[in-house]
């Protein structure tokens, strides 16, 4: 194991928030029946919007793009950023 000096860089490892779902359906037996989705975050300057279902050119014009349901290993410029828009605790 290799410690880290104070002057080297440390990247973090974020992972998007997710959101169980379930199915809209009146029939009992499906309402214990969930979906795990991914909440997509895009990044611009120092704002952050998260939404279900980006389209391609919210992508395009994002500075960054967090895809839900990825694991990224972000450079430590960008974790203040999450971490102020509300997502710290996603950033280990």
């Amino acid at each position: 194991m290799r410690l880290l000096l104070w002057n080297e860089r440390r990247d973090f490892t974020f992972t998007p928030p997710s959101v169980d779902e379930g199915l809209e359906t009146t029939h009992p037996l499906f309402r214990y029946y969930k979906l795990r989705r991914g909440v997509t975050l895009l990044v611009y300057g120092t704002q952050v919007r998260a939404v279900q279902f980006p389209s391609q050119e919210d992508c395009a014009n994002a500075d960054r793009v967090y895809l839900g349901g990825h694991i990224y290993t972000i450079p430590p410029e960008d974790a203040p950023v999450l971490a102020a828009a509300g997502f710290g605790a996603y950033l280990t």
